[in-house]
């Protein structure tokens, strides 16, 4: 169960969750479903904040699940990132894994990132990328890191394009499919935008998918 909660921090990344109140030009609310083996374990909603350009800017998330399948499972998640032109600058996180506990914070500098885990230090490569599903730039990326844990993945991507149906829907989608130390699936619509992420652990499958409203 831990091996594939930790995991699942993955997809609460895309949970952005603010203020559930309406959002200003420069601020965005959604909401999805997440399911687990085909069956409904909770909602995701995210906030995400814009610059004058468009850029994303600052996401925050707070999310929690207690329950899969059978048995009791604790998670609780916050995190607070900073971008700036499309570059992660600053990142402050704390998770909960059913015990197992995260502290970790990143800044972004001139030749890498300087993590602290736990009160231990560390350092990134600035050619790698953070496993943020919600950004359409991870589909470029063959380093990636887990916001997490700070754990570095190789990975090799593939594109296809693919109709997905959600909410009654038909959406043409362009299809990414990682393999290597991260096994993900992502949808992208024609506007770049989220509407589906899926991938498999330890024999357990789990997709995210976006309300279409």
């Amino acid at each position: 169960m831990r091996r594939l909660s930790s995991w699942l921090v993955t997809l609460i990344v895309l949970g952005l969750a603010g203020t559930a109140g309406a959002a200003d030009p420069k601020q965005e609310n959604l909401f999805g479903t997440i399911r687990v083996d085909g069956k409904k374990i909770g909602q995701v909603h995210y906030t995400v904040s814009y610059d004058e350009q468009g850029e994303v800017e600052e996401l925050k998330t707070n999310a929690s699940y207690t329950v899969l399948g059978f048995e009791v499972y604790h998670f609780n998640q916050s995190l607070h990132e900073t971008w700036q032109t499309g570059e992660l600058q600053l990142m402050d996180g704390t998770t909960n894994d059913d015990g197992s506990k995260y502290d970790g914070t990143l800044k972004r500098t001139s030749d890498q990132y300087d993590c602290v885990l736990n009160d231990k230090g560390l350092t990134l490569p600035h050619d790698a990328f953070p496993n943020s599903v919600w950004h359409y730039q991870i589909t470029e990326q063959n380093l990636l890191f887990n916001l997490t844990d700070f754990k570095l993945m190789k990975v090799q991507v593939a594109e296809k394009q693919e109709k997905v149906k959600i909410d009654g829907k038909t959406i043409d989608t362009a299809r990414f499919d990682f393999t290597g130390d991260w096994k993900a699936s992502l949808w992208f619509d024609q506007d770049q935008r989220l509407v589906k992420f899926e991938y498999q652990v330890d024999g357990h499958d789990v997709i995210v998918t976006l309300d279409q409203t």
